[in-house]
């Protein structure tokens, strides 16, 4: 006697005709394509069965345990340095100079995280400071319309450069040295290597210098701009799509994210907070200094990729990228108010970044590996135990 077969057409039941199978006799199969473990917010894998709680919290937060001992080091060092370290003008000057820096380099996380590199940022928050202060001074524009002329330019610096890369299919790290050699040429040429002082409304400059709550205006800005990335990031599709984009580019492809469109859009967006850092540049120093911009760009790959050794240990992630901006400040505002040459803060800040990149490659690895290593189920079957 044959067992009738069911037919998904078939929405009647008749005694001799096919019967349609319930839900509770149908073996489903469902496969897990192999794409990256960012795309489903996967944070990685468990800590090793064998280490232990103390060993697992230094691991995971070793980089706030360092920003810890840092300020404590500066705190007694003794003499002039702790008098000038301790008192709450020092604070403010840290909290205020890092800002900038800050915004930078958060921003830079989105082509980071999509496996991407961007070395014209620096210069683009130059530029963006330098064309800010001349819409001011120049075309005497309101207030508002020359802080989007500087936030528009860098935005479309940025996502030139990720056209470009992804037209050419060129190594971003080729066009954006070459982006930042135009920048450079482009501000000198504009400026006759000339601040422009005259004509930067004072609501701006105040902006730059005023404080809230003790805390200078400009951090606030940071911690709004940290908030809006860490949400991208972590809780968007759009952060998750740049998150399997930098882990496998070809994977990500397969399950649909438009890769290019994508990647593109994270240099314009990279360009835009760019726009933003040079635009409170300007507020902080109060002219569009045609040199000053080319500084950031070390300080802020540092930052970044040594924020990657915390809390989420071999990933980029906002929490550290900020400890880690905080660690670089602090310790350069300490080893200048200890009278140390500038070639040495020059060298800490080189030294740490290749430390950073070091670090963060080889606990990503670790981290892959460990993900490799980890039951993976491929199909999962439902089945009436009648």
């Amino acid at each position: 006697m044959t067992r009738p077969v069911s037919r998904p057409e078939d929405g009647t039941a008749a005694q001799g005709l096919p019967v349609p199978r319930t839900p509770e006799d149908t073996v489903v199969v469902t496969m897990e394509p192999d794409i990256p473990s960012a795309l489903s917010g996967d944070a990685g894998p468990p800590p090793p069965p064998g280490a232990s709680r103390v060993s697992v919290f230094i691991r995971k937060y070793s980089l706030p345990i360092l920003l810890v001992i840092s300020i404590l080091i500066y705190s007694f060092w003794g003499g002039d340095v702790s008098a000038t370290f301790n008192t709450a003008a020092s604070w403010q000057n840290i909290l205020s100079s890092q800002s900038v820096t800050g915004v930078l380099t958060l921003g830079i996380l989105l082509t980071l995280v999509s496996g991407n590199f961007d070395l014209s940022i620096g210069n683009i928050c130059g530029l963006s400071s330098v064309m800010t202060a001349a819409a001011y001074s120049h075309w005497h524009l309101p207030l508002v319309v020359g802080i989007l002329i500087g936030i528009a330019i860098g935005a479309a610096v940025g996502g030139m450069n990720g056209f470009l890369s992804t037209t050419l299919h060129v190594d971003p790290f080729i066009i954006t040295l070459g982006t930042a050699s135009i920048i450079l040429g482009f501000i000198d040429w504009y400026t006759h290597g000339q601040a422009i002082i005259n004509g930067i409304p004072p609501s701006l400059v105040n902006f730059g210098r005023e404080k809230m709550l003790g805390i200078p205006d400009i951090f606030w800005v940071l911690m709004a701009v940290a908030l809006l990335i860490y949400y991208l990031l972590e809780h968007t599709p759009y952060g998750r799509s740049l998150h399997a984009i930098g882990s496998n580019r070809a994977a990500a492809k397969l399950v649909g994210i438009r890769v290019e469109r994508t990647i593109t859009s994270a240099f314009a967006l990279t360009g835009a907070f760019a726009g933003v850092a040079g635009v409170l540049l300007l507020a902080n120093t109060g002219s569009g200094n045609p040199t000053i911009g080319t500084t950031f760009t070390l300080a802020a790959l540092a930052s970044a990729f040594l924020g990657a050794v915390s809390f989420k240990v071999g990933q980029l992630n906002v929490a550290g990228t900020l400890v880690a901006i905080f660690f670089l400040g602090i310790n350069i505002t300490g080893l200048t108010y200890a009278g140390v040459a500038n070639w040495i803060n020059m060298v800490f800040t080189g030294l740490t970044l290749i430390l950073a990149v070091a670090l963060a490659a080889v606990l990503n690895k670790e981290r892959k590996a460990k993900r490799a290593t980890g039951p993976t189920p491929s199909a999962e079957q439902t089945r009436n135990p009648a």
